[in-house]
Protein backbone atom coordinates (compact mmCIF):
# COMPACT_ATOMS: atom_id res chain seq x y z
CA UNK A 1 0.00 0.00 0.00
CA UNK A 2 1.03 3.55 -0.24
CA UNK A 3 1.82 5.96 2.62
CA UNK A 4 -1.22 7.89 2.78
CA UNK A 5 -3.92 3.91 2.50
CA UNK A 6 -1.04 2.66 5.68
CA UNK A 7 -1.96 5.30 7.56
CA UNK A 8 -5.63 5.38 6.99
CA UNK A 9 -5.74 1.22 7.13
CA UNK A 10 -2.93 1.06 10.13
CA UNK A 11 -6.00 0.99 13.20
CA UNK A 12 -8.40 -0.43 11.17
CA UNK A 13 -6.88 -4.19 10.17
CA UNK A 14 -6.20 -6.65 12.98
CA UNK A 15 -2.34 -6.55 13.93
CA UNK A 16 -0.56 -9.21 15.96
CA UNK A 17 1.82 -7.41 18.05
CA UNK A 18 0.22 -4.04 19.62
CA UNK A 19 2.15 -0.70 19.13
CA UNK A 20 4.29 0.33 21.84
CA UNK A 21 3.77 3.01 24.27
CA UNK A 22 6.95 5.07 22.75
CA UNK A 23 4.93 4.70 19.20
CA UNK A 24 2.11 5.80 21.07
CA UNK A 25 3.79 8.99 22.63
CA UNK A 26 5.45 10.05 19.41
CA UNK A 27 2.34 9.18 17.40
CA UNK A 28 4.22 7.37 15.21
CA UNK A 29 2.35 3.54 15.76
CA UNK A 30 3.49 0.48 13.44
CA UNK A 31 1.11 -2.48 12.81
CA UNK A 32 2.51 -5.64 11.56
CA UNK A 33 -0.87 -5.86 9.37
CA UNK A 34 0.69 -2.80 7.30
CA UNK A 35 4.57 -2.48 7.73
CA UNK A 36 5.79 -5.77 8.35
CA UNK A 37 7.90 -5.13 4.69
CA UNK A 38 9.61 -2.36 5.80
CA UNK A 39 9.81 -3.22 9.35
CA UNK A 40 11.29 -6.86 8.85
CA UNK A 41 12.07 -7.35 5.55
CA UNK A 42 13.81 -3.98 3.97
CA UNK A 43 16.60 -3.77 6.11
CA UNK A 44 17.68 -7.44 5.75
CA UNK A 45 16.01 -9.10 2.97
CA UNK A 46 15.03 -6.63 0.02
CA UNK A 47 16.40 -3.38 -1.16
CA UNK A 48 14.27 -0.52 0.85
CA UNK A 49 14.54 1.32 -2.60
CA UNK A 50 13.73 -0.97 -5.17
CA UNK A 51 10.02 -1.22 -5.39
CA UNK A 52 10.15 -4.65 -7.60
CA UNK A 53 11.71 -5.90 -4.26
CA UNK A 54 8.58 -5.17 -2.77
CA UNK A 55 6.56 -6.26 -5.31
CA UNK A 56 8.13 -9.45 -5.59
CA UNK A 57 7.85 -10.18 -1.84
CA UNK A 58 3.63 -8.83 -1.89
CA UNK A 59 3.16 -11.76 -4.89
CA UNK A 60 4.56 -14.81 -2.62
CA UNK A 61 2.70 -13.43 0.38
CA UNK A 62 -0.21 -12.76 -1.56
CA UNK A 63 -0.01 -16.17 -3.99
CA UNK A 64 2.28 -18.41 -1.99
CA UNK A 65 1.61 -20.91 0.85
CA UNK A 66 4.17 -19.37 3.47
CA UNK A 67 6.87 -21.31 2.07
CA UNK A 68 5.83 -23.22 -0.90
CA UNK A 69 4.85 -21.86 -4.17
CA UNK A 70 2.45 -24.05 -6.51
CA UNK A 71 2.48 -23.38 -10.53
CA UNK A 72 -1.21 -23.21 -11.75
CA UNK A 73 -2.63 -23.53 -8.37
CA UNK A 74 -1.52 -20.25 -6.89
CA UNK A 75 -3.11 -18.35 -9.30
CA UNK A 76 -6.90 -19.72 -8.20
CA UNK A 77 -9.31 -17.30 -6.50
CA UNK A 78 -10.36 -17.34 -2.69
CA UNK A 79 -13.86 -18.14 -2.21
CA UNK A 80 -15.73 -20.03 0.99
CA UNK A 81 -19.37 -21.04 1.58
CA UNK A 82 -21.37 -21.95 -1.60
CA UNK A 83 -19.10 -21.00 -3.92
CA UNK A 84 -16.66 -23.56 -2.60
CA UNK A 85 -15.84 -26.55 -5.13
CA UNK A 86 -12.59 -27.65 -4.97
CA UNK A 87 -10.75 -29.80 -1.73
CA UNK A 88 -6.84 -30.26 -1.92
CA UNK A 89 -4.44 -32.85 -0.12
CA UNK A 90 -1.36 -30.96 1.59
CA UNK A 91 0.95 -29.11 -0.03
CA UNK A 92 3.56 -30.79 1.60
CA UNK A 93 1.99 -34.70 0.55
CA UNK A 94 5.30 -36.55 -0.87
CA UNK A 95 3.14 -37.34 -4.11
CA UNK A 96 2.47 -33.43 -4.92
CA UNK A 97 -0.45 -31.20 -4.23
CA UNK A 98 -3.64 -33.17 -5.73
CA UNK A 99 -7.10 -31.05 -6.29
CA UNK A 100 -10.85 -32.48 -6.62
CA UNK A 101 -13.91 -31.21 -7.49
CA UNK A 102 -16.30 -31.40 -4.28
CA UNK A 103 -18.66 -30.91 -6.39
CA UNK A 104 -20.58 -30.69 -9.84
CA UNK A 105 -18.30 -27.96 -12.01
CA UNK A 106 -19.86 -26.84 -14.91
CA UNK A 107 -18.07 -25.45 -18.05
CA UNK A 108 -17.53 -22.56 -18.08
CA UNK A 109 -17.81 -21.72 -14.24
CA UNK A 110 -15.18 -20.86 -12.16
CA UNK A 111 -12.48 -22.81 -9.66
CA UNK A 112 -12.31 -21.55 -6.66
CA UNK A 113 -9.61 -22.72 -3.94
CA UNK A 114 -9.90 -21.43 -0.14
CA UNK A 115 -6.90 -19.61 1.61
CA UNK A 116 -8.13 -20.22 4.83
CA UNK A 117 -10.19 -23.64 4.48
CA UNK A 118 -7.50 -25.58 3.27
CA UNK A 119 -5.77 -28.97 3.82
CA UNK A 120 -2.69 -26.91 5.45
CA UNK A 121 -4.87 -23.96 6.88
CA UNK A 122 -5.40 -26.31 10.66
CA UNK A 123 -6.75 -23.67 12.81
CA UNK A 124 -6.23 -20.76 10.73
CA UNK A 125 -10.30 -20.69 9.84
CA UNK A 126 -11.32 -20.35 13.46
CA UNK A 127 -8.91 -17.15 13.76
CA UNK A 128 -9.08 -15.75 10.47
CA UNK A 129 -11.53 -13.87 8.75
CA UNK A 130 -12.70 -11.36 6.48
CA UNK A 131 -10.19 -8.59 7.80
CA UNK A 132 -7.42 -10.94 7.79
CA UNK A 133 -8.25 -12.09 4.41
CA UNK A 134 -8.04 -8.57 3.18
CA UNK A 135 -4.71 -7.61 5.38
CA UNK A 136 -3.06 -10.83 3.79
CA UNK A 137 -4.32 -10.80 0.19
CA UNK A 138 -5.24 -7.60 -0.64
CA UNK A 139 -9.59 -8.22 -1.19
CA UNK A 140 -12.75 -8.42 0.09
CA UNK A 141 -13.57 -11.71 -0.03
CA UNK A 142 -17.31 -12.55 -1.26
CA UNK A 143 -19.45 -13.93 1.78
CA UNK A 144 -19.67 -15.84 3.99
CA UNK A 145 -17.42 -13.02 6.12
CA UNK A 146 -16.19 -13.87 9.58
CA UNK A 147 -14.89 -11.72 12.10
CA UNK A 148 -13.12 -12.40 15.15
CA UNK A 149 -12.60 -9.48 17.38
CA UNK A 150 -10.50 -9.11 20.43
CA UNK A 151 -13.56 -8.37 22.59
CA UNK A 152 -14.69 -11.79 22.79
CA UNK A 153 -16.74 -11.28 19.78
CA UNK A 154 -16.96 -13.81 16.82
CA UNK A 155 -19.64 -14.26 14.20
CA UNK A 156 -19.73 -14.96 10.75
CA UNK A 157 -22.64 -13.79 8.04
CA UNK A 158 -23.92 -15.85 5.35
CA UNK A 159 -26.21 -15.00 2.57
CA UNK A 160 -29.69 -16.62 2.87
CA UNK A 161 -30.78 -19.27 0.74
CA UNK A 162 -32.94 -18.69 -1.61
CA UNK A 163 -35.61 -21.53 -0.69
CA UNK A 164 -35.38 -19.34 2.19
CA UNK A 165 -37.61 -16.50 0.81
CA UNK A 166 -34.49 -14.68 0.75
CA UNK A 167 -35.06 -13.72 4.78
CA UNK A 168 -32.44 -12.81 7.20
CA UNK A 169 -32.19 -12.93 11.19
CA UNK A 170 -36.03 -12.08 11.74
CA UNK A 171 -37.52 -12.15 8.35
CA UNK A 172 -36.51 -8.19 7.43
CA UNK A 173 -35.47 -9.47 3.83
CA UNK A 174 -31.92 -8.56 4.38
CA UNK A 175 -30.81 -11.14 3.13
CA UNK A 176 -28.29 -12.34 5.07
CA UNK A 177 -28.06 -14.39 8.65
CA UNK A 178 -25.56 -13.46 11.45
CA UNK A 179 -24.40 -16.87 13.56
CA UNK A 180 -22.77 -16.02 16.67
CA UNK A 181 -20.19 -18.92 18.21
CA UNK A 182 -23.11 -20.69 19.54
CA UNK A 183 -21.41 -23.85 20.48
CA UNK A 184 -23.48 -25.57 17.63
CA UNK A 185 -22.57 -24.48 14.41
CA UNK A 186 -19.16 -24.51 15.35
CA UNK A 187 -18.25 -27.09 18.69
CA UNK A 188 -14.81 -26.36 18.51
CA UNK A 189 -14.52 -22.66 18.88
CA UNK A 190 -14.54 -21.11 22.44
CA UNK A 191 -18.35 -20.61 22.27
CA UNK A 192 -18.06 -16.36 22.77
CA UNK A 193 -22.16 -16.33 22.83
CA UNK A 194 -23.94 -13.92 21.67
CA UNK A 195 -22.49 -9.99 22.30
CA UNK A 196 -23.84 -8.50 25.49
CA UNK A 197 -24.59 -4.89 25.75
CA UNK A 198 -20.97 -3.94 26.21
CA UNK A 199 -19.57 -6.02 23.02
CA UNK A 200 -22.75 -3.66 21.35
CA UNK A 201 -21.41 -0.73 22.39
CA UNK A 202 -18.17 -1.55 21.44
CA UNK A 203 -19.06 -2.63 17.87
CA UNK A 204 -20.99 0.75 17.56
CA UNK A 205 -18.02 2.56 18.46
CA UNK A 206 -16.07 0.56 15.71
CA UNK A 207 -18.57 1.53 13.32
CA UNK A 208 -17.98 5.22 14.21
CA UNK A 209 -14.75 4.73 13.10
CA UNK A 210 -14.66 3.08 10.20
CA UNK A 211 -17.09 5.91 9.12
CA UNK A 212 -14.44 8.63 9.85
CA UNK A 213 -12.23 6.83 8.22
CA UNK A 214 -14.69 6.03 4.97
CA UNK A 215 -14.92 10.15 5.43
CA UNK A 216 -10.95 10.62 4.23
CA UNK A 217 -11.14 8.43 1.05
CA UNK A 218 -9.70 11.74 -0.66
CA UNK A 219 -6.52 11.04 0.85
CA UNK A 220 -5.93 7.13 -0.55
CA UNK A 221 -4.61 7.13 -4.18
CA UNK A 222 -7.32 6.75 -6.67
CA UNK A 223 -5.59 3.62 -8.15
CA UNK A 224 -5.83 2.12 -4.26
CA UNK A 225 -9.41 3.75 -3.57
CA UNK A 226 -11.82 1.69 -4.81
CA UNK A 227 -10.32 -1.56 -2.58
CA UNK A 228 -9.79 0.39 -0.09
CA UNK A 229 -13.39 1.86 0.27
CA UNK A 230 -14.71 -1.64 -0.72
CA UNK A 231 -13.36 -2.95 2.19
CA UNK A 232 -14.57 -0.35 4.88
CA UNK A 233 -17.30 -0.34 3.59
CA UNK A 234 -18.08 -4.07 3.83
CA UNK A 235 -17.07 -4.21 7.68
CA UNK A 236 -19.38 -0.93 8.19
CA UNK A 237 -22.16 -2.84 6.52
CA UNK A 238 -21.65 -6.30 8.29
CA UNK A 239 -21.21 -4.67 11.60
CA UNK A 240 -24.94 -2.70 11.67
CA UNK A 241 -26.14 -6.44 10.75
CA UNK A 242 -24.11 -7.44 13.78
CA UNK A 243 -25.38 -4.98 15.91
CA UNK A 244 -29.05 -5.55 14.61
CA UNK A 245 -29.26 -9.15 15.09
CA UNK A 246 -27.42 -8.74 18.68
CA UNK A 247 -30.25 -6.46 19.57
CA UNK A 248 -32.82 -8.59 18.76
CA UNK A 249 -30.99 -11.36 20.82
CA UNK A 250 -30.54 -9.12 23.65
CA UNK A 251 -33.99 -7.99 23.93
CA UNK A 252 -35.67 -11.51 23.79
CA UNK A 253 -33.34 -12.71 26.21
CA UNK A 254 -34.77 -9.75 28.58
CA UNK A 255 -38.29 -10.30 27.75
CA UNK A 256 -37.53 -14.26 28.63
CA UNK A 257 -35.89 -12.87 31.68
CA UNK A 258 -39.47 -10.40 32.49
CA UNK A 259 -42.02 -13.48 31.45
CA UNK A 260 -39.67 -15.91 33.91
CA UNK A 261 -40.13 -13.35 36.51
CA UNK A 262 -44.04 -12.69 36.02
CA UNK A 263 -44.10 -16.56 36.35
CA UNK A 264 -42.19 -16.91 39.69
CA UNK A 265 -44.48 -13.91 41.09
CA UNK A 266 -47.39 -15.39 39.83
CA UNK A 267 -46.53 -18.92 41.46
CA UNK A 268 -45.53 -17.32 44.24
CA UNK A 269 -49.02 -15.54 44.96
CA UNK A 270 -50.62 -18.68 44.00
CA UNK A 271 -48.73 -20.33 46.99
CA UNK A 272 -49.88 -17.75 49.34
CA UNK A 273 -53.45 -18.12 48.42
CA UNK A 274 -53.36 -21.50 48.83
CA UNK A 275 -52.20 -20.97 52.11
CA UNK A 276 -54.78 -18.75 52.93
CA UNK A 277 -57.24 -20.87 52.05
CA UNK A 278 -55.77 -23.85 54.06
CA UNK A 279 -55.77 -21.53 57.19
CA UNK A 280 -59.29 -21.17 56.24
CA UNK A 281 -60.36 -24.36 55.93
CA UNK A 282 -58.66 -25.07 59.38
CA UNK A 283 -60.59 -22.07 61.35
CA UNK A 284 -63.84 -22.80 62.94
CA UNK A 285 -66.04 -19.86 64.73
CA UNK A 286 -66.83 -19.81 68.28
CA UNK A 287 -70.15 -19.43 68.07
CA UNK A 288 -70.56 -21.71 65.52
CA UNK A 289 -68.84 -24.71 67.63
CA UNK A 290 -71.01 -23.76 70.26
CA UNK A 291 -74.31 -23.94 68.47
CA UNK A 292 -73.17 -27.30 66.89
CA UNK A 293 -72.36 -28.66 70.56
CA UNK A 294 -75.79 -27.51 71.31
CA UNK A 295 -77.54 -29.30 68.78
CA UNK A 296 -75.88 -32.56 69.53
CA UNK A 297 -76.89 -32.03 73.38
CA UNK A 298 -80.80 -31.26 72.69
CA UNK A 299 -80.15 -34.59 69.80
CA UNK A 300 -78.71 -36.83 73.20
CA UNK A 301 -81.53 -35.39 75.64
CA UNK A 302 -84.02 -36.21 72.79
CA UNK A 303 -82.62 -40.15 73.04
CA UNK A 304 -82.25 -40.37 76.08
CA UNK A 305 -86.16 -39.26 76.83
CA UNK A 306 -87.25 -41.48 74.36
CA UNK A 307 -85.09 -44.31 75.98
CA UNK A 308 -86.93 -43.30 79.29
CA UNK A 309 -90.52 -43.49 77.54
CA UNK A 310 -89.95 -46.92 76.09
Amino acid sequence: WSTPSKNLLRPLLPYEDPPTEAELANHTPRSNSVDWIDDHLKSTCISPTDPSDEQLVALVKQRGYDDALIPLWDMFNHANGRYTNTRQTSVRDAEGVRVYASKEIRAGDEVFASYDRCADCEFVNLVWGTPEIFRDFGFVEPYPHRYHLEERIWFEIVEVDENDGGKGNDGDGSGFRVLWDDGITWPDVDNYGNPNREGIEFLQREVTKFESALARMSEVPEEERGMVSQYISTVIFDYKLAIAAAERDLELEEEDEDSSDDDEEEDEVEEDEDEDEDEEGDYVDDDEYHEEEEEDDDEENENESGRDEL
